[in-house]
């Protein structure tokens, strides 16, 4: 996950720049690949399509994410300036993304929402594509931006559980009884103070042991972020995104080496999956959503 990783993830999955999405004039046939959709982002398109429905489906992230194509295009500024730090070949993917975002402006559309309920079927996105003059590689780099840079990515909350341990267990069972099985099913419900009191007053479990679990998934909206890393944090002490947000990146590094080493490894071993700096960088600029 680190910069060389993603860089060659970025290129695996075939995000070619389109440096001038409005290509065609007169709302000319698009010309759509629909094969190429699974080589650039690893889904069908019915598949991208409906994990982005699902994931804006829920209120906090109708509050905190979707955002106007303006404010995408600010947003795209943030991804370039925290996780990439204005480095990095892929500062030129995510400058494309800004443009495709103006774009979008430009004829007249207004949020993420409107975005992907616009595109909800392939012939709605034929629709779109013709209505809008985007070209389609263009679109198709932009909803997986949002995908994989922007929105949370839905993760099962199992991931995040301490399995050894029975009360961490036990609450994860408390959880799914309730219909919570996912860390965004978790922020929906338990991102506030009363919201995590109701949590406990319906599992049985102490609010406090709901916060940790909470601000573990927290952690889980940074961007390629899953389970393990977040346990791997954890384990050197940035259990919230606000330590992460507020760490000295020189101390980081000491700090989570001293933890790699009682796992027999070094902090070499994981600087190209679980890169510090892009970590700080990025909890800098999420939306803030969980209030302790």
């Amino acid at each position: 996950m680190g910069s060389s990783r993603l860089s060659l993830k970025w290129k695996n999955n075939s995000q070619k720049l389109v440096s001038d999405p409005n290509t065609r004039k007169g709302h000319m046939q698009p010309n759509i690949d629909w094969n190429s959709v699974k080589k650039q982002t690893l889904w069908s398109y019915e598949d991208l399509i409906g994990k982005l429905q699902e994931v804006l489906a829920y209120d906090f992230v109708q509050e905190h994410y979707n955002h106007t194509m303006k404010q995408a295009q600010g947003y795209a500024d943030c991804v370039r300036r925290g996780y990439l730090q204005d480095r990095g070949d892929m500062t030129a993917y995510v400058d494309s993304i800004k443009g495709h975002f103006a774009f979008l402006e430009s004829r007249g559309i207004g949020t993420y929402s409107e975005v992907v309920q616009s595109a909800r079927t392939r012939q709605d996105c034929e629709a779109f594509l013709l209505r809008t003059d985007i070209d389609f590689n263009a679109f198709i780099q932009t909803l997986n931006f949002l995908m994989r840079w922007v929105l949370p990515f839905k993760t099962p909350l199992r991931e995040f559980i301490d399995l050894d341990r029975s009360e961490s267990v036990g609450l994860l069972e408390a959880l799914k009884t309730l219909g919570i099985k996912s860390n965004v099913d978790l922020l929906e419900v338990g991102r506030t103070e009363a919201g995590r009191g109701q949590l406990s007053n319906k599992t049985g479990k102490p609010a406090a042991h709901i916060l940790i679990l909470v601000q573990r998934v927290d952690i889980s909206r940074l961007a390629y972020v899953r389970g393990k890393t977040v346990k791997h944090l954890c384990g050197g002490g940035y259990e919230t995104l606000e330590k992460i947000a507020n760490a000295d990146l020189a101390e980081m590094e000491a700090r989570m080496d001293t933890y790699y080493r009682t796992l027999g490894k070094t902090l070499a071993d994981f600087k190209a999956v679980i890169p510090l700096a892009w970590m700080i960088g990025g909890a800098q600029i999420i939306p803030r959503v969980v209030m302790v």
